[in-house]
């Protein structure tokens, strides 16, 4: 199960916070082979980005033996200021594991269920966006259609939008198919999730991740992302026309609501991630449920949870998100059995892919070799065997 050995990992990874910033933390004392994976691995990240140009903040660490951080690049390169471990970057669908993990707490207050129609919170729904299920919306199994693609959201980009706002531009929308029959990532599902919050909460989205779910666990460097707020060390984002730098399209992030809108610093994302596999936020038993990628109702198996994406590396089952937004890329990786975590946050759209790149350390850490893919029944496709 993936929750074998999460307790063990959430000591450590607790205790390698609390002893402050990771910025250029070193290993642990460590058994040679593992050691030289760590230092391999860390090359390969480092090589990968520019000192003087849009970079990277990165975290890999393995059980007990070893703890490694650094950073690359710069956060704004027309002040020439560096990236650090307290930038804070652009989460993008990561904002979806976020938002999952604080519906399932609210799930454990008794507030909300799963499996009852979403319209028991939020009567105000149009009829076929009520009839989903939480469960639904955050597997990405409710038929609900694509918001981003609607021609009409364009006009709202660049300023705050409510989920109201957003809900009535799809409320005309038919389902695409019948909820619960198909897995289709939508963005557009983490719209619904985040009225569900306001509904229940009597908060604002933005308002409840600010309060209820970076403010009470004390994690400063993490925020919605108001597109006017002054927001502590946060990047500037870029991106590339025509082989030339540029800077990233500057929208407002509340278009995409929860699928999208969160931003946090490599150290907070981290801080928010050891109090996870700690317990700390929910139970293991809720853990396991989001960790969990249920076959369809025809037998298909799939690779979605509840907020996470659920495969296996070298035969280790392990949860991972990526996230893409306009000037920036991010993404994390966590194998439970042997406590394998990588976190890698960008501030370029078209650096190296963060989620190609994060398997590729994943199989270096655990083989000693990058390459391995995400394996199927039909291909285990690792360089080496794990130790």
């Amino acid at each position: 199960m993936l929750l074998k050995s999460v307790l063990s990992v959430a000591s450590f990874a607790i205790a390698a916070l609390l002893s402050g910033c990771v910025t250029n933390t070193k290993p642990v004392e460590a058994p040679t082979a593992q050691t030289d994976r760590a230092q391999k691995a860390m090359r390969y990240l480092t090589e990968r980005y520019q000192g003087d140009g849009p970079g990277a903040a990165f975290i890999i660490s393995r059980k007990d033996e070893y703890f490694e951080s650094g950073v690359v690049g710069l956060a704004d390169i027309e002040w020439n200021v560096p990236i650090g471990a307290d930038t804070v970057f652009r989460l993008g669908s990561i904002s979806k594991t976020i938002t999952a993990v604080a519906v399932l707490e609210l799930v454990e207050k008794e507030m909300l269920n799963l499996d009852v129609a979403v319209s028991a919170y939020a009567p105000d729904l149009p009829s076929q966006i009520g009839a989903v299920t939480l469960r639904q919306l955050m597997s990405h199994r409710s038929g609900l259609a694509e918001h981003a693609w609607n021609p009409a959201l364009l006009e709202f980009i660049w300023f705050p939008m409510t989920t109201d706002q957003i809900i009535a531009l799809e409320k005309d929308k038919p389902i695409t198919f019948q909820p619960g029959q198909r897995y289709e990532y939508v963005n557009f599902n983490y719209v619904v999730v985040a009225h569900v919050i306001e509904k229940v909460s009597g908060q604002s989205f933005k308002d409840y991740a600010n309060n209820e779910v970076f403010g009470k666990l004390g994690i400063a460097d993490a925020h919605y992302a108001e597109h006017d707020a002054i927001i502590p060390r946060r990047a500037e984002f870029y991106d590339y026309r025509k082989e030339r730098l540029i800077n990233a399209a500057d929208i407002d992030l509340s278009h995409v609501s929860a699928a999208g809108a969160l931003i946090s610093s490599l150290n907070g994302f981290y801080q928010w991630l050891s109090m996870l596999v700690a317990g700390e936020i929910i139970s293991f038993d809720m853990i396991e449920k989001a960790w969990t990628a249920a076959p369809l109702p025809d037998g298909t198996p799939t690779h979605y949870g509840l907020g996470f994406n659920v495969r296996s590396l070298c035969g280790e089952e392990a949860v991972w998100h990526s996230g893409l937004t306009p000037g920036a890329q991010a993404v994390f990786g966590f194998a439970p059995a042997s406590q394998t975590t990588v976190i890698i946050f960008t501030n370029s759209f078209h650096a190296p892919n963060t989620s190609a790149a994060m398997r590729n350390v994943m199989s270096i850490l655990m083989t000693g070799e990058e390459g391995a893919g995400w394996e199927t029944p039909e291909d285990a496709n690792c360089p080496i065997a794990a130790d």
